[in-house]
């Protein structure tokens, strides 16, 4: 899970973000769907996002993770830590957090519950934000640098079987009072998302096409996308969220194990008059920990 302090001081109506390459990399929305990888290698995932550009202060959002597939206790398992940050205006809103899920196979694909807990921080840098007369300084913005840490928690479900996916999660089930001076506290949000991969025939392309809902239960967003590969190398992809904006993506793999996207989110709102939309960059590396057997010792004669 990724923290998130939203980009209004009265937070109660707000929402997490929502990454249009999220689906690249789940554990973001879902802690479920840590361990998800291709040939139970572990991935770190570097995104950034710019929101609403050609606004002063719009907010620039980062994360960094690491997950994949272990076995603890003889129990298969994922596990994943992740980074955060978001800078919007004179808000600075860092985390850090760990994620754990329990993995079991069911029919052909694998289902996986999880948990993630950890700290979010956040803090107002010192800036004179005034009134539009420019005759006062605005209330709404702390006059000194202050900062505050608060504990949440994520609880995901996701399961994946060769053709098609589905996840469920919740974000901020405690719902944390924001840390400065407790002004409005992070709602519980729910992830949905549903997919289907389907492989053509004697073709090297596959379509994936899927849908995902995010709701506060006082705010609710909708967006579908189709995205194709091919060779598993190159990709493309078209979004629509409602009433929201239009996505494009792209992405290649540069070379084996690191990959690259790119979305370009525009709006279809009348803030499409003051803001250049949406862009967001994504980097991934995947790799194996595994432990060479032949670097292991034994004192046993049994062995020798």
């Amino acid at each position: 899970m990724f923290f998130f302090l939203l980009p209004f001081f009265n937070v109660n109506a707000q929402q997490s973000p929502q990454f249009s390459l999220g689906f690249l990399n789940r554990v973001f929305t879902n802690p479920g769907y840590a361990g998800n990888t291709t040939e139970n290698l572990f991935t770190a995932t570097a995104l950034n996002r710019l929101e609403m550009t050609g606004f002063e202060g719009a907010p620039v959002i980062t994360t960094v993770d690491l997950h994949g597939p272990v076995t603890l206790f003889g129990i298969s398992s994922g596990v994943g830590i992740s980074l955060y940050n978001e800078a919007i205006g004179a808000l600075r809103a860092p985390g850090v957090s760990l994620t754990y899920a329990y993995r079991h196979k069911i029919f052909d694909g694998i289902l996986s519950i999880g948990m993630t807990a950890g700290v979010l921080t956040s803090w107002y840098t010192q800036q004179n934000w005034r009134l539009p007369d420019n005759s006062s300084q605005d209330p709404a913005v702390p006059a000194n640098e202050t900062s505050g840490v608060n504990f949440d928690m994520d609880l995901g479900a996701y399961y994946q079987s060769s053709t098609w996916f589905f996840g469920l999660a919740c974000k901020h089930l405690t719902a944390p009072r924001l840390g400065v001076d407790k002004m409005g506290s992070l709602p519980r949000t729910l992830y949905a998302n549903l997919g289907y991969t389907y492989a053509f025939n004697e073709s090297d392309w596959v379509i994936t096409p899927m849908a995902d809902l995010v709701t506060d239960f006082g705010q609710t967003s909708f967006a579908f996308k189709v995205m194709g590969r091919y060779k598993e190398k190159y990709w493309a992809g078209l979004g629509y969220r409602w009433n929201q904006a239009i996505v494009g993506m792209l992405g290649i793999e540069l070379f084996e194990g690191v990959k690259i996207a790119y979305a370009y989110d525009f709006l279809v709102s009348k803030l499409n008059r003051f803001s250049g939309g949406c862009h967001e960059l994504s980097l991934s590396y995947s790799f194996s920990v595994m432990v060479p057997k032949g670097s292991q010792r034994y004192k046993s004669i049994r062995y020798l």
